[in-house]
């Protein structure tokens, strides 16, 4: 058959950790140094994505190295990341790019109000799965967090910091619309498949959301931030602080359209990186998510959602079918990297067709310099739009968009780190 009905979750909501503390070791001195390598490269993290006008951007969890090996040079705790456009920008319909003395550069466009905003709590601050499975609650003097989960693809989160940030958001999944879940161990290197043991599984309970939320900043919550991204983790810009210093520092949003993955396993995450894409349409229910994690052929495919006569299909197109180009790229001086602006994708099997082309308009680095494990590695939010086609094997049009709202990232190791000072 050409296509599938789409699939249901298979998945729950719950952590895996702690139920992974046996698989990673016991701990103590004595433990083998393979399994101390193991519980520092577990990583867990729940992603949420908001597209709206008011807020586009994410909601992101990062737990990482839960037992805390390797103090030294590895981070420990869960990582709360809110970070986003705020007021975005009209997008275009078409972003052209310009040529100039003999080059691609993309369209240059104006800095936008944006912010990012990290806070990293230890293991033992944090209570998980204790109300429900998925559910999560943290806090210190600084700041906390509660995370409700209803069902692998239904969440409610509030988080508040006493420095001027308090975010409400709730995250619903479209009924029928869910991804199976994805698990890779093909990936290469010393510290990798072979010695480490290497896994990681990709869970999207919702490619497609209905978000409903509120985020209110303070300007002591902006002050200490830098006026843009390098050296800091975080950081407000100019646009933003001018918004709040003139008393508008609210922004709420009603039926937008969200993404929400759930992923864990064991990786060496600065060894490793992917370049993923997710393009959701709540008002129709469709949906294009990319995954591509580097130097594995397991963790490459793309999903795509629509639907014909009321009914909802579903297609995974693997990595033997898909060939994904940077048309446009452009040397990041603060990722240290060059960057995609145009990625264009091209995907065949079972007589699909589809064609898409994503146009990055904004980026959100994030970026940790204070241990020696991620100083040389980045993650880059992508804002953007999408515009693409899926055909039949008669060349008959079955779904399409243009100039569709997207986020992604882009993330790998780089050789140059910014320095302080």
């Amino acid at each position: 058959m050409p296509d599938s009905a789409a699939p249901q979750a298979h998945t729950d909501a719950a952590w895996r950790w702690p139920r992974t503390t046996s698989m990673l070791g016991a701990g103590g001195r004595r433990a083998p140094r393979r399994a101390a390598l193991r519980a520092a490269s577990f990583v867990e993290w729940r992603y949420y994505a908001v597209l709206s006008a008011a807020f586009h951007g994410i909601v992101g969890l990062a737990l990482v190295n839960p037992q805390h090996r390797f103090g030294a040079v590895a981070e420990s705790g869960l990582l709360v990341i809110v970070a986003g456009v705020l007021d975005r920008p009209q997008l275009p319909a078409r972003v052209l790019p310009v040529t100039a003395g003999g080059s691609t550069a993309p369209l240059l466009t104006p800095e936008p109000a944006a912010f990012c905003w990290m806070h990293l709590f230890p293991t033992d601050a944090c209570t998980f799965d204790a109300t429900a499975p998925g559910s999560l609650t943290a806090g210190d003097a600084e700041c906390c967090i509660a995370l409700a989960h209803h069902g692998p693809n239904a969440a409610e989160i509030e988080i508040e910091a006493g420095a001027g940030l308090l975010l409400r958001c709730s995250h619903i999944g479209l009924a029928g619309v869910t991804l199976p879940a994805a698990a890779g161990q093909d990936f290469p290197g010393p510290l990798g498949s072979g010695w480490l043991g290497a896994h990681w599984t990709v869970d999207c309970a919702s490619p497609v959301a209905l978000t409903h939320g509120s985020l209110m900043l303070g300007n002591e919550l902006l002050m200490p931030l830098a006026q843009r991204p390098g050296i800091t983790p975080g950081y407000a810009t100019p646009a933003l602080r001018e918004r709040v210093a003139a008393g508008q520092n609210q922004w709420t949003w009603q039926a937008a359209s969200g993404y929400y993955e759930h992923s864990f396993g064991i990786r060496p995450l600065p060894l490793q990186g992917w370049d993923f894409l997710f393009a959701p349409d709540a008002a129709t229910g469709g949906a294009v998510v990319l995954q591509t994690y580097r130097n594995s052929r397991s963790l490459r495919y793309l999903d795509i959602c629509w639907q014909v006569d009321g009914v909802r299909r579903h297609r995974r197109f693997p990595a033997a079918t898909l060939d994904l180009a940077w048309e446009d790229t452009a040397e990041d001086p603060v990722l240290g990297v060059r960057r995609p602006v145009t990625r264009r994708i091209d995907a065949a099997a079972d007589g699909l067709h589809l064609r898409l082309t994503n146009r990055v308009l904004h980026r959100l680095p994030l970026l940790r310099r204070d241990k020696l494990a991620v100083r040389h590695f980045f993650i880059s939010e992508e804002i953007g739009i999408v515009d693409w086609t899926l055909t039949d094997s008669r060349g008959a049009v079955l779904a399409a968009a243009e100039g569709q709202p997207c986020g992604g990232e882009l993330a790998h190791f780089r050789w140059r780190a910014p320095r302080a000072g």
